[in-house]
C-alpha cells in the first residue's frame, strides 16, 4: 500500500460539486481492467450487498411509509434503483468516471427527493429548504499492474444556512455509517468485477488513505475475558476489535494517552464527527501524557462531560468507563497493549454497553442493529488511524510522563 501513489482528484466532480460543505470519499483497490470495473458496477445488485440492503430499508422506512420512495427489488441493478429513485446522471465517461446529482430534504427522516428531467432543471434548482448531493464514481491508476482504485466520493451542497445547520447535525450520526455501507457497495463491486476476470475475487481496501490491514480480533480474543470487564458485569452488548502494530507497547502507549476532544490530541477517527472537525494529532504530545484515574477525556470539543478514566497501567492498559451524573456506568471502552513478537504490539479494544445504553435515543431493537455497524467504522479507522501514526513516529514511547500525578 505505501508505493501506490495518492488517489487523484477528479476536476470534473470538483467543478460540479463547487462550494459543497460535507464530503467524503472511500477508495478500495481491484484487480480488475476498468471495463470489467464499470460493468459490474452497472450489474451488481441490492442481493449481493445484504446487510447494505438492510440498512438502507430501516432508513428509509418513513420515506416508504409516506409513498415518497418505492422499495427497489433487490434482483434489480443498484445503479438502477438510483436513477429510478430521482437521481440524475450529470457526467457519463465511462469507464473512467460517472457523477450524478440529486435533491432532497437530507436532513429529514422523510427526504421527500425530487425529480428533475434535464440537467439545466437541476442545475437552476435552489430551494433553500434543500441539499444536493453530488457523487463521482471512477477509477483511477494505482500505479501497479493490473489493478485500479474504485473511488466513490461525494459532496453535499446545503442551499441555505438553515439547511446547513439541520444538515450538520444529520452528517454528524450518517457519516460513519454512510462510509460502512459506501464500503460494502464497492466491495460487491469488487467481488463481481474480479470473479468475472480470474473466478476468484482478491482483496484490499481504502478509507482516505487507511491501510488494508485488519482490525478483526480473533476468537480467542472476543471470548477470553480482560481487564475492565468487571466495571460492567452483564453488557448488553460487548465488542472486540484489534489491530497488530510493528512498534513496542511502550511505543504505541503515547497514542492512548493523550486521546480525547478539544484541548487533546483527539480520538484518531473521523474529527468531523468526533472532533469538530480539528485533525487529531500526528505526534505525541507530552503535556498530555500525565494521567489520573477520574480525569476525564472530552467525547466533543467544548463539553465538560466525556469518558473517564477508570484505569490504567502505562504500556499495558487504559480503561476509559462513560457515567451519567447518577454514577450508573452506561459504557466500559478497554484498550489493551500485548507484546506480538519482534518488536510488534497487538492492541485490542473492547467496548460494552450497560442495560441503561441509549444511542441517541433510538429504541433498543434499533440500537442494538445500528450500535455494532457505527462503532465498527469507527472503532477500524481510530486503530488504523493509531498503528499509522505509531509506526511512522521516530520518537520512542514517553512511558515516564505517564505516570499518575
Amino acid at each position: 500500500m505505501s508505493s501506490r501513489p495518492p488517489i487523484p482528484a477528479s476536476s470534473a466532480f470538483e467543478t460540479v460539486a463547487r462550494g459543497a460543505q460535507f464530503r467524503d470519499r472511500i477508495a478500495i483497490v481491484v484487480h480488475a481492467s476498468p471495463d470489467a470495473i464499470f460493468r459490474a458496477l452497472r450489474e451488481v445488485r441490492l442481493s449481493d450487498m445484504k446487510l447494505a440492503w438492510l440498512l438502507g430499508e430501516i432508513r428509509y422506512l418513513p420515506a416508504r411509509l409516506a409513498g415518497q420512495v418505492t422499495a427497489p427489488g433487490s434482483a434489480i441493478p443498484f445503479f438502477e434503483t438510483l436513477i429510478a429513485g430521482g437521481t440524475l446522471i450529470l457526467s457519463d465517461e465511462s469507464p473512467r468516471e460517472v457523477i450524478t446529482g440529486s435533491a432532497a430534504q437530507l436532513h429529514r427522516l422523510n427526504q421527500a427527493p425530487r425529480r428533475f428531467a434535464t440537467r439545466d432543471a437541476f442545475d437552476a434548482f435552489s430551494d433553500p429548504a434543500h441539499e444536493k448531493l453530488f457523487i463521482s464514481i471512477r477509477v483511477a491508476p494505482t500505479g501497479g499492474t493490473g489493478e485500479s482504485w474504485l473511488v466513490l466520493e461525494h459532496a453535499t451542497l446545503a442551499l441555505s444556512p438553515n439547511t446547513e445547520r439541520k444538515f450538520s447535525r444529520y452528517w454528524r450520526l450518517i457519516r460513519p455509517l454512510g462510509a460502512f455501507v459506501t464500503w460494502l457497495l464497492l466491495r460487491a463491486v469488487r467481488r463481481r468485477a474480479e470473479t468475472a476476470v480470474s473466478g476468484v475475487p482478491r482483496g484490499g481496501w481504502a478509507t482516505l488513505g487507511s491501510g488494508a490491514r485488519s482490525v478483526r480480533a480473533t476468537p480467542e480474543e472476543k471470548t477470553r475475558a480482560m481487564v475492565g470487564d468487571g466495571l460492567i458485569d452483564k453488557p448488553i452488548r460487548s465488542l472486540t476489535h484489534a489491530v497488530t502494530i510493528a512498534r513496542r507497547p511502550d511505543d504505541v502507549w503515547p497514542w492512548l494517552a493523550q486521546m480525547g476532544a478539544g484541548n487533546r490530541a483527539g480520538w484518531y477517527a473521523y474529527d468531523l464527527v468526533d472532533n469538530g472537525g480539528r485533525p487529531s494529532a500526528v505526534r505525541v504530545i507530552p503535556d498530555l501524557q500525565r494521567l489520573t484515574v477520574g480525569m476525564v477525556f472530552p467525547a466533543l470539543p467544548g463539553v465538560t462531560d466525556g469518558f473517564t478514566l477508570a484505569a490504567f497501567d502505562p504500556g499495558r492498559f487504559l480503561i476509559l468507563e462513560w457515567k451519567p451524573p447518577d454514577g450508573v456506568r452506561l459504557v466500559s471502552w478497554a484498550f489493551v497493549l500485548e507484546p506480538a513478537g519482534r518488536g510488534a504490539t497487538r492492541l485490542i479494544a473492547r467496548a460494552r454497553g450497560g442495560r441503561r445504553y441509549e444511542f441517541r435515543g433510538l429504541p433498543w431493537w434499533l440500537t442494538k442493529r445500528i450500535i455494532p455497524i457505527v462503532h465498527f467504522v469507527m472503532q477500524r479507522k481510530q486503530l488504523l488511524e493509531i498503528a499509522s501514526r505509531a509506526e511512522s513516529c521516530e520518537t520512542p514511547g514517553v512511558i515516564e510522563g505517564a505516570a499518575a500525578a
